[in-house]
């Protein structure tokens, strides 16, 4: 190959991994915005958990089986998550005492094969995750889970660092 046919394969190439870049950021944008609705639904008691909590109250009171309840709450849930209250982050200055950094607490899982995972946003630069899961399942592994959420947090953290850095990116910084 010679000089022309490198640079128009790198620019190619470069075009290609852009149009990657906007479209991963877009699906990203609207995967955010679609878990703060649901999230805010969750908050005001109009989540889908809610529902069925009270057709599961409605339905106990009535001394009625339900077959769709039944199946519906036998469901494993595999992986529990929650945030540790941000009320709790003044008690974290970081800046001082980077050492004693703590993951805010844990708890177990919900389902013996699934995960329990607790997670704390500690200022502008750390989220630390706590993950449990049972020994005795041969089906997790909390170290393996706690890599791929590592892996999966270097992957958005790249995701931004590339949108800054592209002709008109916005990178984390636009707002809506």
């Amino acid at each position: 190959l010679n000089k022309v046919e490198n640079i128009q394969i790198i620019s190619q190439t470069f075009t290609r991994l852009s149009s990657q870049i906007g479209t991963r950021l877009r699906l990203f944008r609207v995967a955010a915005e679609k878990h703060q609705n649901l999230y805010r639904q969750a908050m005001t008691g109009d989540g889908i958990d809610r529902h069925l909590f009270c057709l599961y109250v409605v339905s106990r009171y009535l001394c009625l089986d339900s077959p769709f309840l039944r199946e519906v709450l036998s469901e494993p849930w595999r992986l529990s998550t929650s945030q540790t209250p941000i009320q709790q982050l003044e008690l974290f200055d970081l800046k001082n005492h980077p050492d004693y950094i703590s993951c805010g607490g844990g708890f177990g899982p919900v389902d013996d094969n699934g995960y329990g995972v607790s997670y704390i946003i500690l200022g502008e630069d750390l989220i630390n995750f706590h993950v449990s899961c049972k020994f005795s399942s041969p089906e997790t592994d909390a170290h393996r889970f706690g890599s791929h959420i590592q892996q999966a947090m270097r992957d958005l953290l790249a995701l931004f660092q590339l949108d800054k850095s592209s002709p008109g990116g916005g990178g984390s910084g636009s707002s809506k």
